[in-house]
């Protein structure tokens, strides 16, 4: 007779303590904390809304296979970190893609036919739609990418005209 009311608290306490162990998981909580260890860099690129505008350019230039007037693309990183100290102790590496639409130069839109423009970085190598440029680091006394753009034929017929382009710049900092 013992063994029932003996086995019967036995069972109430592994019930309860089943009970007990799953009410704590129903109300976790995580807790992270961390903190940003260097800001997003912002950038500047010609004026205020980003523009460039290209000198223009005679038509008989680009036929003839004229070197195309390069123009200066500079790209300033600004804002990285709070302060020029920190600037110094660690230089920042950069990914960077030009991406537009093209496959060795990047294409424009508008009335002008059989031009596009190309870009070229500090050392001459042109930079196609897509390509990775090689990583580039800054230090606090440097903080610009500088570039070269021109406008080029593509050797289809030209026609006069205006033209835009839009290239999207990717920077990845890290």
């Amino acid at each position: 007779m013992y063994r029932p009311t003996l086995l019967l608290p036995v069972y109430l306490c592994l019930l309860a303590g089943h009970a007990y162990c799953a009410e704590p998981i129903l109300k976790a909580q995580v807790h992270m904390a961390g903190s940003i260890v260097d800001a997003a860099c912002a950038i500047q690129v010609g004026n205020e809304n980003q523009t460039v505008f290209l000198q223009p350019t005679a038509i008989n230039g680009l036929v003839s296979g004229e070197v195309p007037i390069q123009q200066p693309l500079n790209i300033y990183i600004t804002r990285c970190i709070g302060s020029s100290a920190e600037i110094a102790r660690s230089p920042h590496a950069f990914k960077i893609t030009f991406e537009g639409d093209g496959q060795t130069q990047f294409n424009v839109q508008g009335a002008a036919k059989g031009i596009a423009i190309q870009i070229k970085d500090g050392q001459g190598k042109l930079i196609s739609p897509g390509m990775p440029v090689e990583d580039r680091t800054l230090s606090a006394d440097n903080m610009a990418l500088n570039y070269s753009i021109a406008l080029v034929g593509t050797g289809q017929s030209l026609e006069a005209g205006d033209f835009h382009a839009t290239i999207k710049l990717n920077i990845q900092h890290f």
